[in-house]
């Protein structure tokens, strides 16, 4: 009789478990874990979504530390995990400010000199935070992603200083693997912070008031030539 075969995962995740309660010396834990770490680039798919555009020119400044963003755990005795998040986020960000302006344009560092730019957008992740199937007691992972999206008018005068939160978690406990589960946990989360800057971002206080701001001289001209 072929004796059945014990999957990567369930092997790794038994080691953190005997480490858990102390079944096994440390030492040997950490040993047997070295190959056991979960690696993940994250690929996710972003729909263009049906908004009103702004008749604005926005540059979206997103620098090497965003696009090339890594993200590593390492808690205590448990496997580590590695997300590299950043040619995904890129791909949210580029597609959510393409659907929120009539123009939208991507650089990597913020433009010089003179500009014909309404608004000149800068966001930094500034936090992740991963909960491990281990910790949930459930065949699902869940992240927490936080940024700061820095926001400047076309004379590069600052306009507003946001922070923003999203979450996401595993929606299928059967995928094959805990690289397919952290994948769709953490695509679920950008798709959480695209959703938020779509129906946010024209709500933040200073961008309304700034947006008041710009319409006011074009209503007041339109009553004048009236």
């Amino acid at each position: 009789m072929t004796k059945p075969q014990v999957s990567i995962n369930a092997y790794c995740r038994t080691l953190q478990l005997l480490s858990h309660l102390r079944l096994l010396p440390i030492v040997a834990v950490i040993t047997l874990l070295i190959g056991c770490s979960t690696n993940v680039t994250v690929n996710g798919d972003y729909p263009s979504a049906l908004v009103a555009k702004q008749p604005l020119s926005v540059v979206l400044v997103l620098d090497d530390s965003f696009s090339s963003y890594r993200f590593t755990s390492e808690k205590d005795n448990r496997q580590p995990v590695t997300m590299a998040l950043g040619e995904s986020q890129v791909q949210l960000f580029n597609r959510v400010f393409t659907d929120l302006f009539q123009n939208s344009a991507t650089l990597q560092t913020l433009p010089t000199g003179q500009n014909t730019l309404d608004l000149i957008i800068v966001p930094e992740i500034t936090e992740v935070q991963l909960a491990t199937p281990m910790e949930t007691q459930l065949n699902v992972y869940e992240v927490w992603l936080k940024y700061n999206l820095k926001v400047y008018d076309g004379n590069g005068q600052p306009v507003t200083d946001w922070m923003m939160s999203a979450y996401g978690k595993t929606q299928s406990r059967f995928l094959k693997s805990d690289e397919e589960a952290l994948n769709q946990a953490t695509v679920m989360a950008l798709r959480d912070a695209g959703a938020r800057l779509l129906t946010g971002f024209q709500q933040i206080p200073e961008i309304r008031q700034w947006l008041a701001n710009r319409q006011a001289p074009a209503k007041l001209s339109q009553r004048t030539e009236r």
